[in-house]
């Protein structure tokens, strides 16, 4: 009895988690859902290793912390300080709040969506695992 009801609810999970994967894009309005953290500009708010998800939904608001992709395609996790209207159009101003100083300008077509959820150090191991499969160079 107990080995059918491990394997429901294992079933259950799994199929939950399918669930999410699949249906996150679409009700979060962002390509980029979930995002883990890989560096210590956005300590103490944030850890390495912190999984979060990230929602393209409502307005962005001076404070939200926010996730962009550079032009490389490099996620960057920091808060948006400040909205610049210039000649070149609307520019967001970012900065991790570990960070001395703030970024280059990012233009909003590049940003995924704020910060809505952190769930503590769950994507370490996703870390761990990069890590393995590719290695920093020396």
């Amino acid at each position: 009895m107990l080995k059918r009801d491990l394997a429901f609810d294992v079933a259950v999970l799994a199929l939950v988690v399918v669930a999410l994967i699949f249906g996150a894009p679409r009700l979060l309005n962002t390509d980029t859902p979930l995002a883990v953290v890989t560096s210590w500009s956005m300590e103490p708010t944030l850890h390495v290793g912190d999984l979060i998800v990230v929602s393209g939904r409502g307005p962005l608001r001076i404070g939200d912390v926010i996730v962009y992709a550079k032009p490389n395609g490099e996620l960057i996790v920091h808060r948006l300080v400040a909205v610049e209207e210039g000649l070149r159009g609307t520019l967001f101003i970012t900065k991790g709040d570990a960070n001395p100083s703030v970024d280059a300008p990012v233009d909003p077509g590049r940003v995924k969506g704020k910060v809505i959820l952190v769930i503590p150090y769950l994507g370490t191991l996703r870390l761990f695992v990069e890590r393995l499969i590719r290695p920093r160079p020396s």
